[in-house]
């Protein structure tokens, strides 16, 4: 009888709590804009961001926006987790490593970015092993969220593909980056 009456007056202690921290899952959300830049100087002026093919390489990078929710901007530290889904390999090659860092604003344009005037970068890199590259690619990129999110702003990051070129559909194609934001709402 002791018993019952402990797990009922902490299941009504512990019930507001519980309410009180509600996760709340957004997406997937499509990029809403994207492009791909080079810093070779011989192509560091032209813009892509109106192509259907994404590249990364050594010196050519994916550029990705994607807007967060209001509640992970203005609280950052409700923000539980990020998943971001990009795009199979083109032409699939043997597993690899992708590289990604945030950029420093989210405020560029995709028609006219391109490798001289392209948004700096924000903290460390972060590297993914990808071993399938004919499947979808999952990141956990929470962290590249908290970055931007602690900025006040949207989610821009650089993809990158050291090792081998990885070429991936664009947000033209219909078929592009997504991202899925978990925050925790107060009621």
């Amino acid at each position: 009888m002791k018993a019952a009456i402990i797990a009922t007056t902490l299941l009504a202690l512990a019930a507001p709590l519980a309410a009180a921290v509600n996760p709340k899952t957004y997406g997937p959300v499509a990029a809403f804009k994207d492009s791909w830049i080079s810093v070779a100087p011989i192509e560091s002026a032209k813009p892509h961001g109106s192509e259907p093919v994404l590249k990364a390489s050594t010196e050519k990078f994916a550029l990705l926006g994607f807007t967060l929710p209001s509640e992970a901007t203005q609280a950052p530290n409700r923000l539980l987790s990020c998943e971001l889904t990009l795009p199979p390999f083109n032409t699939p090659v043997p597993p690899l490593n992708i590289t990604l860092q945030v950029a420093v604003a989210n405020t560029w344009d995709e028609a006219t970015v391109n490798g001289d005037n392209r948004p700096g970068l924000l903290g460390d890199e972060f590297t993914f092993y990808v071993e399938d590259t004919k499947q979808p690619i999952k990141i956990d990129a929470t962290e590249q969220c908290k970055i931007a999110a602690g900025k006040g702003t949207g989610f821009s990051l650089f993809v990158g593909s050291p090792k081998a070129p990885y070429e991936f559909k664009s947000r033209e194609t219909g078929m592009g980056a997504t991202l899925v934001a978990t925050v925790s709402s107060w009621a």
